[in-house]
């Protein structure tokens, strides 16, 4: 079991460089085989590629209502039986943060961003503690590989203003946002 500090590695030669440590089998992800059942409320999706969002709160159907009505959302899904996980540590305790959302989008670039949405209520330490992972730790390593395409993270506080919270991320310049 790998801890959060684990799942990435700087590089030996040069400048630091954070690099994923990737599962030796089934290293790329999918959602092409996605079938399960579950007794959660769902949300009938339009740009999704599923036909359904899994919902673990109103939060989320808010949300991904807000991204059925962005022109530039090319999908996105919930990430319900997907598997992607982040490892984290807090406390010294080893665990997995599962985001969300994961939402491709076209920018206005050669290559499409993957985001990863987190829909953030209550504010908890071990909430701090996955954003933090996945905003300093996976995005930077992914995004140092190179053959996972762009990625970057994004925290939705107020549903509400997810519209305007995602635009303005969307369009802006800052160092977050990979420029591969």
């Amino acid at each position: 079991r790998r801890t959060g500090s684990a799942a990435c590695a700087r590089t030996a030669a040069g400048a630091p460089r954070l690099l994923p440590i990737l599962r030796p089998y089934d290293q790329v992800g999918s959602t092409a085989f996605v079938d399960f059942d579950t007794t959660k409320q769902v949300f009938v999706a339009g740009r999704s590629h599923l036909n359904y969002v899994v919902l673990d709160s109103v939060w989320e159907a808010k949300v991904a209502q807000v991204l059925d009505g962005i022109p530039n959302v090319i999908a996105y899904a919930k990430n319900q039986g997907l598997g992607l996980r982040i490892p984290y540590t807090l406390e010294g305790e080893s665990a997995n943060y599962l985001p969300d959302l994961l939402v491709r989008f076209d920018d206005g670039r050669p290559e499409p961003l993957n985001l990863l949405i987190e829909v953030t209520g209550e504010r908890r330490k071990e909430k701090a503690a996955k954003v933090e992972a996945a905003r300093t730790l996976w995005v930077p390593a992914v995004n140092n590989d190179g053959r996972f395409g762009r990625w970057a993270f994004l925290e939705v506080t107020d549903p509400h203003d997810a519209g305007n919270l995602i635009r303005s991320a969307l369009a802006s310049p800052e160092a977050s946002w990979p420029s591969r």
